[in-house]
C-alpha cells in the first residue's frame, strides 16, 4: 500500500521566489526541504561553496595518520585490506595513491567475493605474516574482523581499522555493549565517542579524511599549499563516486563532497575515470549523481561481482590513456552482463515472492534462490522490496555455505533483527537498511519463520510513503522549469529528485521500449490538454498487471494498438528528452494510481 502525501510547508512562496530570482514551482521545493529562508536557500543552491569538516574532528583519524608516518618513516611494510564494492575499491585507490605519493612501502589486497566474503579474513593474517607486513591498514571493512585482527596482533602486526559500518554489539541484562575489534587505532564516525558532526560519511570518505591529515603532515611531499590542495581535490572525486554509490544521505557535508567532487569529474587527472565516462559518451556532459550511481560505480561493481575488483582499482590507477580505454571497456561490459542476469534473477524472485505470499502471509521474504549469482543477491532483493514494499533477503547457494544479502524498510533495521538471530549464521553485518549473510543450508526455513514471527510490523511501517512536492500542470513543464530544478542537484537519498503529481491524466497510447522491452513510452495528456510523453523505466511489467486489474486486457491490448485511453493519477519527475539537435519536456513516471 502506498500513501501520496502532497508535503506543501507553510511558506511565503512570492516573497522567496522575489529574493532568490526563481520560479515558485523551485521555491515550493525548497520550502518543502525547510529551506524558506533566503540565507538558507542560497546555502543549499550553492553546495559546492560549503566548507568541508576539519579531518582531525574524526575520532583517532589523527593517531591514524601519526601511526602511518611513522611507519612510512621507517620503511614498514604496509598493506591495505579494502572492499570489493564501488566504496571500498575508491577507498582502498585513495589511501594507496597518497601512501604511495609519500613514497611508503605499501601493497594491497581486495577480498575476493566469493573465495573470501566480506572483509579482512584469517587466511589473509597469516598471509600478511609470510610477507612480513607490519601494519594492516582496512578501509570500507574491519569493523566486524574482531577475530582476524585479534590474530595479526598476536603475530605482532600492528592494524588500523578506518570503516563506516555500524559497531557490532551485544546486549546483557538490558545493557547494550559495543564489540569493537582489538585494533590498535579505530576510525569509524559510529563508534562509541565520536565526535565528528556528520556520521553517516562513506567508507572512501572516512578514507579521505585520514588522507587529508597525511597530506597536511607530509610537509613537502605533496608540494605548496596550492599543490596539495589540488591534490585533495583530485581526491574528492572518487569520493564522490564513493558517497553516491553507497547511498549516504546527501545532505550536509555528504552533498558538499558530492558537488564539488563530481563537478570536476570530467576534467580531473585520473585517466581510468576519464576513460570510463568516455565509454558512456559523458565526457562533454555535466557529470549528475545519477552518471555516477546508475552508470559509473556499476562497472566497479560488476568487476567485484563477476570477475574481481581488482580490475576497477587497476583502472583508477592506470596512468596510460589507451590502456585506460581497454580496462574501461572491460569494465562497462561486465556491467551489461550483469544487467541481463539481474534482470533474469529478478524476474525468478518476484515469481518465487509472490508464490510465497499466497501460500503464507509474510512480513519479511526469505527468498531462496540456488542459480542465482551469489554477487546479485543485494541487487535482486532491492528489487523485490520495492515492488512489494516488504523487508526482503534473498539467498544463494555459495560454494561451502549459503550467503546472502538483505534489503530493509524504513522502521525495519534489518541489521538489529539479524543480531538477535546471530546464532542461526556463520557470519553477518550490514546496516539497518541493508546486511548480508552466511548460513548453513537447514538454517533458512528456520530464519524465515524466526524473523516472521519477531517482526510485528504495523501497517503504518508497511505503509509506502510517497511525498510530493506539488501539483504540476504539463504546461508548466519547460526547459527554464528543468533549469531551475538543476540547481538542487545533486539528487539521491536524503535530497530526492523533486516529485510531481497530475490528476486526471489521459492514457492513450503505449509501446515497451527498451532492449528487453522491460520498460514503457507513453502519450499522456493532462487535464488542461497538453500532451507529452510520459517514460516508465523498468516497469512494463507492473504497469501492464495493474491496468489490466483496473481497466481489463482488452482496454490494455487497445492502449498499445492507440484505439483505446485510460485515466490515471501520475506521480513524476520532469526531464528532457533530446532528439536530433532538439529539446523536449517530458515525464518520468514513478507512481501512479486510477484517478477518482
Amino acid at each position: 500500500m502506498t500513501e501520496w502525501i502532497l508535503k506543501n510547508k507553510k511558506a511565503d512562496i512570492l516573497a522567496l521566489s522575489r529574493e532568490l530570482g526563481l520560479g515558485e514551482t523551485v521555491c515550493r521545493v525548497l520550502a518543502n526541504r525547510g529551506f524558506a529562508e533566503r540565507e538558507q536557500a542560497l546555502a543549499y543552491l550553492q553546495p559546492q561553496k560549503a566548507e568541508l569538516y576539519d579531518a582531525s574532528l574524526l575520532k583517532n583519524a589523527d593517531k591514524a595518520c601519526g601511526m602511518l608516518l611513522d611507519a612510512v618513516r621507517k620503511k614498514k611494510r604496509i598493506r591495505i585490506i579494502g572492499d570489493y564494492d564501488v566504496d571500498g575499491v575508491m577507498a582502498t585507490y585513495l589511501l594507496y595513491k597518497t601512501l604511495r605519493t609519500m613514497e611508503a612501502s605499501v601493497d594491497y589486497r581486495i577480498p575476493d567475493r566469493v573465495a573470501d566474503g566480506y572483509g579482512m579474513n584469517m587466511r589473509m593474517v597469516e598471509e600478511a605474516e609470510q610477507d612480513k607486513i607490519a601494519l594492516l591498514l582496512t578501509c570500507d571493512n574491519g569493523i566486524a574482523a574482531a577475530e582476524p585482527i585479534a590474530r595479526a596482533r598476536e603475530l605482532g602486526i600492528d592494524v588500523i581499522v578506518t570503516d563506516h559500518h555500524d559497531i557490532p554489539s551485544h546486549k546483557e541484562d538490558g545493557v547494550l555493549y559495543y564489540d569493537l575489534p582489538p585494533a590498535n587505532i579505530i576510525v569509524n564516525p559510529k563508534q562509541p565517542g565520536e565526535t565528528y558532526p556528520q556520521s553517516g560519511i562513506c567508507g572512501a570518505m572516512v578514507a579521505y579524511k585520514v588522507v587529508c591529515l597525511l597530506a597536511a603532515a607530509a610537509g613537502e611531499v605533496f608540494g605548496s599549499g596550492e599543490q596539495r590542495n589540488e591534490f585533495l581535490s583530485e581526491m574528492l572525486v572518487p569520493a564522490a563516486f564513493a558517497t553516491v554509490c553507497d547511498v549516504m544521505e546527501l545532505t550536509g557535508e555528504n552533498r558538499a563532497a558530492v558537488a564539488r567532487g563530481l563537478s570536476r569529474a570530467n576534467r580531473c587527472g585520473n585517466c581510468g575515470i576519464r576513460a570510463l565516462l568516455d565509454a558512456y559518451g559523458l565526457t562533454e556532459q555535466k557529470i549528475s549523481a545519477y552518471h555516477a550511481g546508475f552508470l559509473i560505480g556499476p562497472c566497479f561493481n560488476a568487476a567485484g561481482r563477476l570477475d574481481t575488483a581488482l580490475l576497477g582499482l587497476e583502472l583508477l590507477l592506470c596512468e596510460d590513456a589507451a590502456e585506460a580505454r581497454e580496462r574501461a571497456a572491460k569494465l562497462k561490459e561486465l556491467n551489461d552482463t550483469r544487467k541481463q542476469m539481474t534482470l533474469e534473477a529478478t524476474k525468478t524472485a518476484l515469481r518465487l515472492a509472490s508464490e510465497t505470499l499466497e501460500k503464507t502471509p509474510a512480513q519479511v521474504l526469505v527468498l531462496y534462490l540456488p542459480e542465482c549469482h551469489e554477487s546479485l543477491a543485494g541487487i535482486v532483493a532491492g528489487r523485490v522490496r520495492e515492488h512489494f514494499y516488504l523487508p526482503v533477503i534473498v539467498l544463494t547457494k555459495g560454494e561451502n555455505c549459503i550467503k546472502g544479502s538483505g534489503r530493509s524498510i524504513e522502521g525495519y533495521s534489518m541489521f538489529e533483527k539479524l543480531s538477535e538471530q546471530k546464532e542461526l549464521f556463520l557470519a553477518f553485518g550490514g546496516h539497518p537498511m541493508a546486511a548480508g549473510m552466511s548460513l548453513e543450508e537447514k538454517n533458512i526455513d528456520l530464519l524465515a519463520r524466526r524473523l516472521n514471527e519477531a517482526a510485528h510490523l504495523s501497517e503504518e511501517v508497511l505503509t509506502r510513503k510517497l511525498y510530493l512536492d506539488a501539483v504540476l500542470p504539463f504546461s508548466e513543464i519547460s526547459e527554464h522549469l528543468l533549469s531551475e530544478l538543476e540547481r538542487l542537484e545533486p539528487f539521491g537519498n536524503g535530497n530526492p529528485k523533486p516529485l510531481f503529481a497530475a490528476s486526471g491524466v489521459r492514457v492513450s497510447g503505449m509501446r515497451r521500449i527498451g532492449k528487453e522491452g522491460t520498460s514503457l513510452r507513453l502519450r499522456l495528456t493532462d487535464a488542461s490538454g497538453t500532451t507529452l510523453t510520459g517514460l516508465c523505466f523498468n516497469e512494463a511489467d507492473a504497469f501492464e498487471e495493474y491496468l489490466v486489474r483496473e481497466f481489463g486486457n482488452e482496454t490494455v491490448q487497445g492502449l498499445y494498438r492507440g484505439t483505446d485511453s485510460v485515466t490515471l493519477t501520475l506521480a513524476f519527475s520532469p526531464s528532457v528528452d533530446e532528439y536530433q539537435g532538439e529539446k523536449y519536456p517530458q515525464v518520468i513516471i514513478q507512481a501512479y494510481k486510477k484517478t477518482k
